[in-house]
């Protein structure tokens, strides 16, 4: 049997590998796996989510890569693809699911509301990256711990946590960037006396105009160069600031007993939409201006930790929390007014967590209640994105986890969850759309489920298989947008109900001394999934908005596809010093409803890194890469952005980079990074802007 596992395992990845005819000829890629942290091996709350496969990266790496926000630590992990919009922004995609099928979650508390729409987002930017102590990346779906939404996976920002037996403690960081003259400063403190506990952090970030790369390698000499809008690489009207503030504190009223509070605020200025300023009419481009208006995000979040053994539980963990988010998006197009689209949205939440332990056994349960309120409004004269008398929308949930051993080596899991959600959209203004109704209500409910089963082989060898199941609810974005893009215009539709996926993985393990393999193959059903068609309104199939005649369409209920993968790893420790790691993963998926492929799903990528340390240096070479995304691989609904790719498809690419950290003391630390040391042209698949091109990244933390 154990012989088997290992040729499955060697016939398998270069099967895989070869499945993406190239990444690019002068590349070699190897086998290559992302660094992997099982449930089991986490935290109490975490390890007992579910049995999929969760990846963690720390707060030292986050350092040494040197993201500029919260998406880039995910694209620099290696094990997720990011799609860009514009300089301020960063949309995760998962196997193949991205923005409202991909759950973000800080601090236990969802991100995701009822206006994430189902194209790419950049909302993840409001997490500062300096204030996250480390990130955990779940793999597939999640919905029996996170609810609805977390089809593709989850990505749980963790912030820093005020210490205990510290009477004070601080953090200076300063980092500069030359790609695109960006200086970055961050300080936070924390400490303690007696039961209470504090930490208070502010990160400010100014970026300039982000320079592309000037090696053009892919051949596609004007490729990302609208006259327009980039001045000698430079793209022009990429530059925004943020601010972040972070507070904590941590009452510890009983040996067993504690409460929590958690402040958080985000705003940036404006952030321009690079790749609608590059859109062209006539042979003219379409706008002069476009922009999100600041992203501002304010969190405020009340918890109670009760660790005292009863009937009912051992462990019990409360968090309310409270959002306010802005958004707002406003064009101008040349020779015509200012439309701005404003957005508030009000979110409430209570999550009620429990665990039980007897013997070997542990017992997860919980209730979790979600409510939104989003009010939406425009610029006298114009239809507002979503419904104009406000929408809200409330789930309420229940949901266990079981886990048991039924062996010395093998251990069993399963877990449910019951959703109810609620939503209704008003609308006041219906004559300019000619809407046959004034509100729309939806009342929907999900059952999903995981199992799964992990057995311990002997000799370093490990397997575990999962079966999962995930649903999304429609939410206001599905239901009750007004959008127009690409020449479409999409309209509400009454009648929605919850898309479903069905997954089931098997992760094989192999631990040589300090160096591991591990692979992860996946197969997922999507059901009842809702995506964007052509569409009538009153018989109607084309309506006059903002100036332009365009055809209808709506999001519906119609399609059912598959998607298939592969993410693995491999840490190979060579000595003390010197060390390599490799990840790789692989996604493809068919719409078989319309025997299409899927949008969402990039094409094979990964990294490769080798490392040296040795008392306080520290040296590291990695190489980023992503295959070609051939213009017929694209999906025919348009999500993939194929308009700001070449008339072939995106190009493969490759990028050198380095990173070199030295303890000064054991308070200082400096560090440099080189990224994109050949200065390569590419875009990451279907973003609208150029990537950055060589950046040189002076970075010094202070501890004090």
């Amino acid at each position: 049997m154990k012989k088997y596992y290992l040729k499955l395992l060697c016939f398998v990845l270069p099967i895989g590998l070869l499945a993406q005819n190239t990444v690019q000829d002068t590349i070699m890629i190897g086998l290559s796996i992302p660094e992997i942290i099982f449930a089991e091996d986490k935290d109490e709350g975490e390890r007992l989510l579910s049995p999929n496969r969760i990846e963690r990266i720390d707060a030292i790496d986050i350092f040494q890569d040197a993201p500029t926000s919260s998406a880039d630590i995910l694209q620099k992990s290696g094990a997720v693809a990011v799609q860009m919009s514009q300089s301020g922004g960063g949309s995760p995609i998962i196997r193949g699911f991205e923005a409202n099928r991909v759950l973000l979650v800080v601090d236990g508390v969802r991100l995701n509301n009822a206006i994430y729409r189902s194209g790419h987002l950049q909302n993840s930017i409001s997490i500062s990256p300096l204030m996250l102590e480390n990130v955990d990346i779940v793999f597939g779906p999640s919905s029996v711990k996170y609810g609805s939404d977390a089809l593709g996976g989850v990505v749980h920002y963790h912030t820093k946590s005020p210490q205990s037996g510290q009477a004070w403690k601080a953090n200076l960081l300063q980092r500069y960037s030359s790609v695109n003259n960006g200086v970055n400063l961050y300080y936070d403190h924390s400490w303690s006396k007696g039961k209470w506990r504090f930490l208070q952090g502010i990160n400010l970030n100014r970026f300039g105009n982000l320079k592309m790369g000037e090696q053009r390698y892919h051949g596609y000499t004007d490729w990302g160069k609208e006259a327009h809008i980039v001045d000698d690489n430079e793209q022009l009207r990429t530059a925004y600031d943020q601010v972040d503030f972070i507070q904590k504190i941590r009452l510890d009223a009983r040996e067993y007993l504690s409460f929590k509070m958690n402040l958080q605020v985000s705003s940036t200025t404006n952030l321009n939409r690079f790749d609608q300023l590059n859109d062209f009419s006539n042979g003219q481009p379409k706008f002069e201006e476009w922009y999100y208006g600041p992203q501002k995000r304010l969190l405020l979040g009340l918890g109670t930790e009760h660790q005292k053994k009863n009937f009912f539980y051992d462990s019990f963990n409360n968090t309310i929390s409270y959002q306010q988010l802005e958004e707002s998006r406003n064009s101008q197009k040349y020779n015509a007014d200012l439309i701005q689209r404003t957005e508030d949205v009000f979110v409430f939440a209570n999550t009620a967590d429990f665990i039980k332990k007897w013997d070997y056994n542990t017992l997860n349960y919980g209730v979790d209640l979600q409510h939104n309120i989003v009010h939406s409004r425009a610029t006298e004269g114009y239809g507002t994105r979503y419904a104009d008398g406000g929408s809200d929308m409330t789930t309420i949930s229940v949901y266990s986890q079981y886990k048991a051993p039924l062996s010395k080596r093998i251990n069993f899991s399963a877990g449910a969850r019951y959703s109810k959600v609620q939503l209704k959209g008003r609308f006041n203004e219906t004559e300019n759309l000619g809407l046959p109704f004034k509100s729309i209500q939806l009342n929907n409910d999900a059952l999903t489920a995981s199992l799964g089963l992990k057995w311990e082989m002997g000799k370093g060898w490990e397997s575990t298989i999962t079966a999962s199941t995930g649903f999304r609810s429609p939410n206001v974005d599905d239901v009750t947008k007004v959008f127009q893009k690409s020449g479409k215009l999409t309209v509400p539709n009454e009648n929605l109900s919850p898309e479903f996926s069905k997954n089931i993985e098997l992760t094989i393990n192999k631990s040589i001394g300090e160096s591991y393999l591990s692979a992860t193959y996946y197969y997922t059903l999507l059901e009842n999934a809702i995506v964007k068609q052509a569409f009538t309104l009153n018989g109607q199939d084309s309506l006059w908005y903002d100036g332009d005649y365009l055809p209808l369409y709506a999001n519906t209920n119609s399609q059912d596809a598959f998607l298939f993968g592969y993410n693995a790893k491999a840490y190979i420790h060579l000595n003390k010093q010197w060390s390599s790691t490799h990840t790789i993963s692989y996604t493809y998926g068919k719409d078989e409803s319309a025997d299409a492929l899927l949008g969402h799903i990039p094409p094979l990528y990964g990294k490769s890194q080798i490392d040296w340390s040795k008392n306080n240096y520290r040296l590291g070479l990695f190489v980023f890469y992503n295959a070609w995304k051939k213009a017929e691989d694209y999906s025919p609904n348009g999500s993939d952005n194929l308009d700001e790719a070449t008339t072939d498809g995106t190009p493969s690419w490759w990028t050198l980079n380095l990173s070199c950290s030295v303890n000064l003391s054991d308070k200082l630390m400096a560090q440099l990074n080189v990224e994109n040391i050949l200065d390569v042209h590419y875009k990451t698949f279907s973003s609208g802007i150029s990537a950055p091109g060589r950046n040189v990244i002076l970075s010094l933390k202070t501890e004090f």
